[in-house]
């Protein structure tokens, strides 16, 4: 029988890696999203960015909670086999996480501009519901998507420095 995900699917799995001790950023629009004052500062994603301390004791971790939860595991190159697991860690591999209703968390083993030790050093600590959640500093995440340079990432870079240029137009 699997754990029950909730209203906050991400909440619930936050929750269990906190309890667990596994070692995470959230980063990624994700992480974005928890520096919004309000909606409208939020951006659309299709999944939840987590990055891991890429340690082979720490993603095991990560994976034993998530399949409590009932998701579906893989990389790129497909489903996760066990035997995978040490390569997969050994080059940085990332994981996919995913649910037959369509929940997606990528677990990213790293990120463009930081490695984790780095990240997780100064990453804030949200509140959510009673559950604290690390996010990787704004600062971070918007160089590491400049950093990453893919056509998406210069894209949202654009519209957010539109967003930040109209608020400071707004504010009195």
């Amino acid at each position: 029988m699997s754990r029950r995900l909730g209203r906050d699917p991400y909440r619930a799995v936050i929750q269990q890696f906190n309890r667990k001790g596994v070692r995470y950023v959230v980063v990624g629009m994700a992480g974005i999203n928890y520096y919004a004052r309000n909606p409208a500062e939020t951006f659309a994603t299709l999944d939840y960015d987590l990055f891991l301390e890429p340690s082979l004791r720490n993603v095991e971790r990560a994976i034993l909670v998530l399949q409590e939860f009932g998701f579906t595991l893989g990389t790129a190159a497909g489903v996760l086999r066990s035997v995978d697991l040490r390569r997969i860690v050994r080059h940085r591999t990332t994981l996919t996480a995913t649910t037959p209703d369509g929940l997606m968390i990528e677990l990213l083993l790293e990120v463009s501009g930081y490695p984790f030790s780095e990240l997780s050093r100064d990453a804030a600590t949200v509140t959510i519901w009673g559950v604290p959640v690390k996010v990787g500093r704004l600062s971070k995440l918007l160089r590491s998507k400049q950093l990453a340079g893919r056509p998406k990432d210069r894209q949202f870079l654009r519209r957010y420095q539109a967003l930040l240029r109209e608020e400071q137009r707004a504010t009195p």
